[in-house]
């Protein structure tokens, strides 16, 4: 099964912006860092469910950068559509 890789913020902005999106951080020795994300157009914010501990989050796009692995995971071309 093919995964499909999540190119920018604004590529897991249309991804994510009708219904919430199964995805997940490739990490260092192969394991995931499994996440749900929505896209709330309206709050401008991604509503974030981290599966690992259940955790969720809602970040702004400049929070994303500062208070998640999401947009380093972009950048290292390591995040993942399930």
């Amino acid at each position: 099964m093919g995964y499909i890789k999540i190119e920018s913020v604004e590529h897991l902005k249309e991804l994510s912006v009708e219904e919430p999106l199964e995805c997940f951080v490739m990490l260092n020795g192969g394991l995931r860092s499994s996440k749900t994300i929505l896209w709330d157009d309206d709050a401008q914010a991604f509503e974030i469910l981290n599966e690992i501990d259940m955790t969720s989050q809602v970040l702004t796009e400049k929070e994303l950068k500062t208070h998640s692995i999401i947009h380093e995971a972009i950048e290292g071309e390591a995040l993942y559509k399930y």
